[in-house]
């Protein structure tokens, strides 16, 4: 009961402070154009800061890093074969948008709200690599995906390659991971204004996606929705899970791995399918749908974490 009680108070602020953005959206508090730019705002800005703070001052083990990142991104590429056989009895034209769901996570708001909520600025900072290296690969593979399943579009390396070499998040860890190198020693001036920077983000990122939440859309969810959903919550922290235990990894970085493969579907996965002509509903359906759920399913794989390790 009370390793219950320490998920339940890990997930549940991060879910009222979803509830909370979508009551301020129904209010009518916040606007579209709110959204838009703060979402933004977070994206481009307060995130990378979030991420290049906590690196540049880590004391992570780097053995256990490479383990994390190992067991995040194989978990990841086997979670493609799986979903791609369930997807077969589903549309075709739904298939990408399943597949998707299945896999790509909101791990550098959620995630990164639950592991600081559990383990602090030292979790944070210990597992940005891994948000860096899955934003890559689900990118990559999501665009795969629709390239695939859409013969009316044409896969170009360039522009993926681009997408990704300007995605800020990427960025703010390379960064990062260069002053470390060269030993650069930022000012405290400008050392404190990225920690004011990054304090914003994941508040105001998950308030944003509870504001982008369409409740009309969420009670129409389909099985297809809620399959993908559950691949996702707990499927995929499963697989990742076997696979850091085979690596012999410690049951902080196990917590790590769980809370951060175990996020709910981004809502970059909505945007991707509406622009590469995949099933937008069906992913909508799938952000809503696994977002709610998520509270119970990381509260459970976290207390049962603490009870078995």
């Amino acid at each position: 009961m009370e390793n219950l009680v320490f998920a339940l108070s890990v997930t549940g602020p991060i879910f009222l402070m979803i509830i909370g953005g979508y009551l301020l959206k129904y209010k009518g508090i916040v606007r579209d154009s709110f959204i838009d730019d703060a979402s933004r705002l977070v994206f481009h800005v307060a995130l990378p800061a979030l991420l290049f703070i906590n690196i540049y001052s880590s004391d992570a083990n780097p053995a256990q890093e490479i383990d994390l990142l190992v067991a995040g991104v194989l978990g990841t590429f086997v979670m493609l074969p799986l979903a791609w056989l369930l997807a077969r009895p589903v549309s075709p034209m739904d298939r990408s948008a399943f597949i998707q769901g299945a896999f790509r996570g909101n791990v550098a708001i959620v995630g990164l709200a639950w592991i600081e909520k559990a383990y602090g600025s030292e979790g944070v900072s210990n597992s940005a690599g891994l948000v860096a290296a899955l934003t890559i690969q689900f990118n990559v593979i999501a665009v795969a995906l629709f390239v695939l399943y859409n013969k009316d579009r044409k896969f170009g390396w360039r522009v993926m390659l681009w997408e990704l070499v300007k995605n800020p998040l990427i960025l703010g860890v390379i960064a990062a991971i260069v002053c470390r190198l060269l030993a650069v020693r930022l000012p405290e001036v400008l050392h404190d204004t990225i920690q004011y920077l990054a304090s914003v983000g994941l508040p105001l990122g998950l308030i944003c996606i509870g504001a982008s939440m369409k409740m009309r859309t969420l009670m129409r969810s389909s099985p297809t929705a809620l399959a993908a959903s559950l691949l996702k919550l707990v499927v995929a922290p499963i697989v990742c899970l076997l696979i850091g235990l085979a690596l012999g990894m410690s049951p902080e970085y196990l917590g790590y791995l769980i809370l951060m493969t175990g996020a709910p579907c981004a809502i970059s996965a909505f945007v991707m399918a509406h622009a590469m002509g995949g099933n937008s509903q069906l992913t909508a359906n799938i952000v809503g749908l696994s977002t709610l759920l998520s509270v119970v399913t990381a509260s459970i794989g976290l207390a049962l974490l603490k009870v078995y390790f």
